[in-house]
């Protein structure tokens, strides 16, 4: 018997998991090993150590006989890390202004002036916060634009008749007015001063930028980030490293299929990495997948197969070991997100029994129980959390008025105490 080959008949001893591969076009296992460069880097990854550059770029290279062989190594490292826990949080989305100031060829979120509110009232943002929780989430989701006042002067009017100059003001009002509500705010403003950040922190249980991808090419014209000013890779990661020192809870992840190499995308993992090196800060990696949507400028771009985003989420795994959080969107992924927990996943991010997904408005959320029920026919426990991970639930990352109240409503593990 090869290397691997009986710990991947284990792996494959459920025959839902065979059926799964299967129905999906990827062969259970038709080598007896592994290559031998690719023994080597999935041993040394089992053994506990971290994938290089150099690996990480040789992986994107396997071929899909192989596949169930990078799939098993990353299943064992996020075993040994979570166990059979996958996670998710229980929000209400509240896009308080969908102008912004970039241009992403991938967007159905931002609107013009005229084509929708310029900003959700702090009624109605009350009103949703309250109808959250007592639906019984805890998650109050802020979600804008970037810096739509730098270009709109009459949302700086509807800013001012309300006694703010900018977003980020009106942000910080409505995450403590939420807050009193009893559901927890987690903030993704885009790029943010450190003093945004800092006055966010008071009322946020944890915050969030998604760095998509470090690729400067893609704000070429025709690219994805053409005219997009926000989305230069330093820029974001400024932002998140003033989050660090802040000591704030910080999600991020990358856009796969935006017309990034693989290259490049193995770049944006270790630079949000070197991030959580040098800070600690980084609570949760999201592999999101590029989702054509009818009426935007990448309508026509072809979204990352299979294949891609079990690879991409397997050697996000290898990168960054057993204790990081990896979160797949489970509406994005409706059908194979079960897949992607075997491949290294253990959260399925926010789900809403109240609002829609604003940024993917065509994919809704699944239902707690389905999910639930497609865990466990593969021996996985569904949890809920708060938008805060239980590992940084602490004075060190919370606010004393946050850590306050998220302690009335956790159990001893740090989940929602149910």
């Amino acid at each position: 018997m090869g290397f691997l080959t009986g710990d991947i008949e284990s792996l494959l001893d459920s025959q839902k998991i065979r059926s799964m591969f299967r129905d999906f076009g990827i062969q259970t296992y038709s080598l007896e090993r592994p290559s031998p460069r690719l023994e080597n880097i999935l041993t040394k990854s089992i053994a506990g150590e971290t994938i290089s550059r150099e690996e990480a770029l040789f992986l994107g290279e396997v071929n899909d006989e192989e596949i169930p062989f990078l799939v098993f190594a990353a299943s064992k490292i996020r075993e040994r890390g979570k166990g059979k826990t996958v996670t998710f949080s229980k929000n209400v989305f509240v896009p308080l202004t969908r102008l912004c100031r970039d241009r992403c060829g991938y967007c159905t979120f931002r609107i013009e002036p005229g084509e929708g509110e310029l900003l959700i009232p702090p009624d109605e943002v009350l009103e949703m916060a309250r109808g959250g929780a007592r639906l019984g989430c805890t998650e109050l989701l802020f979600v804008t634009g970037d810096k739509p006042e730098k270009i709109y002067e009459v949302y700086r009017n509807a800013l001012r008749e309300l006694g703010y100059k900018t977003t980020a003001e009106y942000l910080v009002d409505m995450c403590e007015a939420g807050l009193k509500e009893n559901i927890f705010p987690h903030t993704n403003m885009g790029v943010a001063s450190r003093d945004e950040l800092a006055a966010l922190k008071e009322s946020n249980a944890s915050m969030g930028l998604m760095l998509e991808t470090v690729s400067m090419r893609l704000l070429r014209k025709g690219e994805a980030h053409y005219r997009s000013p926000d989305k230069v890779p330093k820029l974001r990661l400024k932002t998140m490293e003033d989050a660090g020192e802040l000591r704030i809870a910080w999600t991020s992840g990358i856009l796969v299929g935006i017309g990034e190499t693989w290259e490049e995308r193995v770049d944006s993992l270790f630079a949000i990495k070197k991030l959580w090196d040098d800070y600690g800060h980084i609570q949760e990696i999201i592999i999101q997948n590029f989702s054509p949507k009818p009426g935007i400028p990448m309508e026509k771009h072809p979204a990352p197969t299979l294949v891609e985003m079990l690879k991409t989420v397997a050697v996000s795994r290898l990168i960054f070991g057993e204790k990081m959080n990896i979160q797949i969107p489970p509406n994005l992924n409706s059908r194979t997100f079960p897949l992607f927990v075997i491949a290294g996943a253990n959260d399925l991010g926010g789900v809403s029994p109240l609002t829609i997904d604003y940024v993917n408005p065509e994919a809704p959320w699944p239902q707690v129980q389905r999910m639930e029920r497609a865990l466990g026919e593969l021996g996985f426990i569904l949890r809920e959390r708060l938008p805060v991970y239980p590992e940084f639930i602490g004075n060190e990352f919370l606010s004393n008025k946050v850590l306050e109240r998220v302690q009335n409503v956790i159990d001893n593990s740090g989940y929602v105490a149910t």
